[in-house]
């Protein structure tokens, strides 16, 4: 038997394994890991891959314009912009505009028909045909009623083809202050001191971007050549039938944005109807398995891993290069990191940019 000092000790060792084991747990539950699919022993029994070593490419970088400088040049005086409202003039077909209106078919309000407060560009607009036309003209203050009619194909199947009134009140003009671009706009707006350093500083940037642009449509060359020559003997079950689950669920999806059934989704949109669109599914989702068995056995035949860390690192990477953490990113994406890697296929491509490194390095540039 235990004497008493023992049990004591024994029971201090238990306790600490088992916070040691909670702690582990608390800061591994949340943790992204690499996808458990395509796990198979010997990949060959579905794939035969293609020569991967001598391919040709051509490698070609687009050179940096004065004009792609001026154009992020533009874009960095538009952020800087600022706006004000203007509680008098003519509504203009250039201007822009802050509205009130409400939408009514047969003197009821209907979902998604009325906003406050609407800024709306009278030039670049998404209205229906006849409402910016009829604000055109009118000056701040006025309130009127525009009568017009929605598209018979209009998204929204609940009101389209059908009249409606709007009533709209026009509350103020929006102005723009664009600021002069010179040495202090620079020095105020950026981290150099003058136009010179920061037309500089863009050119590198576009042209670092160019490089990386030349160097994945080379991957994507060699890559698409490997695929071609490559032959699927079978195609694996489980995620054969998960790919197609996925492309169904992105257009159920798509269905619900447009307050559409499925069926009438596809025949609107897809001009197709569900069996028909079955059978592109079933292509796609073939191609898309080909593709991950491809790269799957080139990870194999070239020893290319992923680990945990790795996967985890380069995510981390991807949130601090938007200046985000993964709070923040939930917050504004409505869904957690673990979730939007695994819904665009994160793992899949640091994968493919680690093989591909690998293959290229066995490739020819001409």
């Amino acid at each position: 038997m235990l004497s008493k000092k023992k049990k004591i000790i024994t029971g201090v060792v238990v306790l600490a394994a088992i916070l040691i084991l909670g702690f582990w747990y608390f800061f591994q539950k949340d943790r992204i890991t690499v996808p458990d699919t395509y796990k198979y022993d010997d990949l060959t029994e579905y794939v035969t891959l293609g020569s991967y070593k001598g391919i040709q490419y051509t490698k070609k970088v687009k050179k940096v314009a004065d004009s792609d400088v001026q154009s992020e040049v533009k874009k960095a005086i538009k952020k800087a912009s600022t706006t004000k409202d203007v509680k008098s003039g003519t509504v203009g077909s250039d201007s822009k505009v802050k509205i009130d209106f409400t939408g009514k078919i047969n003197g009821k309000k209907f979902d998604g028909g009325s906003a406050e407060d609407y800024t709306l560009d009278i030039a670049n607009d998404s209205m229906i045909d006849g409402f910016s036309e009829g604000i055109v003209g009118h000056k701040v203050g006025d309130e009127f009623d525009l009568k017009l009619k929605f598209p018979k194909d209009y998204s929204n199947k609940d009101v389209a083809g059908k009249n409606v009134v709007f009533t709209v009140k026009v509350k103020a003009i929006v102005k723009t202050n664009t600021p002069e671009y010179n040495d202090a706009f620079v020095e105020k707006n950026t981290k150099y001191k003058n136009t010179a350093e920061y037309e500089k500083s863009i050119r590198t940037k576009l042209g670092k971007e160019n490089e990386a642009t030349a160097e994945k449509d080379a991957y994507s060359k060699v890559f698409a050549k490997i695929l071609k020559d490559s032959e699927v003997k079978k195609y694996p079950e489980k995620e054969l039938d998960a790919a197609k689950e996925s492309m169904k669920e992105t257009y159920k999806n798509l269905a619900k944005q447009y307050n559409l059934e499925y069926e009438d989704f596809l025949k609107q949109y897809m001009k197709m109807d569900e069996k028909s669109f079955n059978k592109q599914v079933d292509a796609y989702a073939k191609n898309s398995v080909k593709q991950q068995l491809v790269m799957r056995q080139l990870a194999k035949e070239l020893d290319v891993t992923v680990t945990d860390e790795e996967y985890n690192e380069y995510l981390q990477a991807l949130l601090k290069q938007n200046g985000m953490t993964e709070d923040s990113f939930e917050e504004q994406s409505g869904t957690s990191l673990k979730e939007y890697a695994q819904q665009n296929n994160m793992y899949e491509g640091l994968l493919y940019e680690k093989i591909m490194k690998q293959v290229m390095k066995l490739s020819k540039a001409e």
